[in-house]
């Protein structure tokens, strides 16, 4: 293989290579050592639709480092050691592996200034151990080796080679010497400055330069660039200006066109988001997330992206109830302290809390045997709890009191896992019965949220539990009475625990 280039010092004087090569022959000659460089970020595939689809493609050039083998038991004139003998301009060959150079002058016919054209001449047999260390450009040139595409195949990119030299004794071993320690830790430092001298422009400042110019870059061109979300987030900004919003101005004023991309690029990406009126949507919801922001001192304080994303996924959604669901939530659950979440988290989070199924079981007296009347109280339970999911779009379950049917099984442990495994406890304790006190003591040793009804013909409670709060029902008009108290009070759990909100 041959590496041909310019012979310059650059890089504070370094002796280097610059030219251009192709970037998989670049990519298959060279290794990064992650000794101090990052380790590759995965699933880095907008690197490689970037190299293959990017109409303005451009980048800077390709920084590696080479190191020429020199064996001094063969050689041990130190006036002919490699950078010397390139810098005189003479042929060299390597006397440990099958590697030479070659330099000529090329001139230019206006000003009779030549230049130097050094041509590096490396063996196959010394490309297998990849002789090149990648200093800049380790994900770009990663990127060239997995990708298949045609373009990139054929794709030649800017390089700059450092030119360093070891030595060997007849051992075969190195020999540490300044040279080669300066160039090892030049190599470092070089790596560091790239990474940290210069300070990048913000996602905003260049999403700027493309979303603001619809002249030289209409939505059929933008589209191409930064897709369906450019283009939704052009016409957002078209459509409301910035300057509008006063409660989250603090969170998306500097920041507005990257923060509509990410959300824009959220909400395309949900099957269950309605795409046809995106942008509208997106509008109003903000217009709706500024008042509440602005009304509430809490959430105002807050300057999370992630949660605000959160807000406007939730309301674009279009189910109220989940986004008044999702705003209890974070307010009595303080998340509105937390400075920054990513959004995908949060949702992640409140969707299992807002899906999950709430399981309710009731403990009751078997009364006078009369399996009539048990039933007759499941069917109050369970129209009340069919009411709560309907009205409320929540998953609710009623655990069936007293109905075991299918193969047999120990009752009592049965009772107990149904207890440990509910959100709600619902306690019957007309006439004291002795059953439902020892459940209800084991429900409320597991920290369960408790409601104790009675039948005001009952007895007074007579155990520790009469001073608590419980609820009356008449068992004459039991369909109305006992649906009124079990429902209001689940309802006040589900607000209180759940967050979620009861509307009048």
């Amino acid at each position: 293989m041959i590496i041909r280039g310019i012979l310059d010092h650059s890089l504070n004087g370094q002796l280097c290579i610059r030219g251009f090569a192709s970037i998989k022959e670049l990519a298959r000659i060279s290794k990064a050592d992650y000794k101090y460089q990052r380790n590759p970020i995965e699933g880095r595939t907008d690197i490689i639709d970037f190299l293959d689809k990017e109409p303005y493609l451009f980048f800077p050039e390709i920084i590696l480092s080479y190191k020429f083998k020199h064996d001094l038991s063969v050689e041990k004139n130190m006036d002919k050691t490699p950078l010397k003998e390139i810098q005189l301009g003479n042929r060299y060959k390597s006397n440990r592996e099958n590697v030479s150079i070659q330099l000529k002058t090329a001139f230019n016919s206006a000003s009779d200034k030549g230049v130097k054209i050094i041509e590096l001449n490396i063996d196959e047999t010394c490309i297998t151990e990849k002789p090149f260390h990648r200093i800049d450009g380790n994900h770009r040139l990663l990127a060239a080796e997995k990708s298949e595409s045609d373009n990139v195949g054929r794709m030649v990119a800017p390089f700059c080679i450092i030119l360093g030299e070891e030595f060997y004794n007849e051992e075969g071993s190195i020999i540490a010497n300044d040279s080669t320690k300066a160039f090892d830790k030049a190599t470092k430092v070089f790596f560091h400055n790239i990474n940290t001298k210069t300070i990048p422009l913000t996602s905003e400042e260049n999403l700027r330069v493309i979303l603001d110019d619809s002249v030289n870059f209409p939505d059929s061109e933008l589209i191409e660039i930064l897709g369906d979300a450019g283009v939704k987030s052009r016409a957002l900004i078209n459509k409301i200006d910035p300057k509008y919003f006063t409660g989250i101005s603090h969170i998306i004023s500097n920041q507005f066109r990257s923060y509509y991309i990410d959300v824009f690029k959220l909400l395309l990406n949900n099957e269950n988001v309605e795409k046809d009126n995106l942008v509208d949507d997106v509008s109003e919801a903000l217009k709706t997330l500024d008042d509440l922001y602005r009304n509430n001192q809490k959430l105002k304080s807050n300057s999370s992206f992630g949660l605000l994303t959160a807000f406007l996924y939730y309301k674009v959604n279009g189910i109220s109830r989940k986004f008044e669901f999702f705003k209890e939530w974070v307010l009595q659950n303080h998340i509105f302290e937390i400075e920054e979440i990513k959004p995908h988290s949060i949702i992640k989070i409140f969707n299992k809390i807002a899906d999950q199924e709430i399981k309710i079981f009731v403990a009751m007296p078997y009364f006078e045997g009369d399996p009539n009347i048990v039933q007759e109280y499941n069917t109050v339970y369970s129209n009340v709890i069919e009411k709560i999911k309907t009205e409320i779009n929540i998953k609710i379950y009623l655990y069936p009191i007293m109905q075991n049917k299918g193969e047999t099984q120990d009752q009592i442990q049965d009772i107990i896992n149904k207890i440990q495994s509910c959100e709600i406890f619902i306690a019957d304790i007309t006439n004291n019965n002795a059953n439902v006190s020892y459940e209800m003591g084991w429900a409320r040793a597991l920290k369960k949220p408790t409601i104790i009804v009675i039948e005001k013909t009952s007895e007074s409670p007579k155990s520790d539990y009469q001073n608590d709060t419980y609820h009356q029902y008449d068992k004459n008009c039991l369909n109305i009475s006992l649906s009124e108290v079990v429902k209001k009070n689940i309802l006040e759990i589900l607000n209180k625990n759940y967050g979620v909100v009861i509307s009048n």
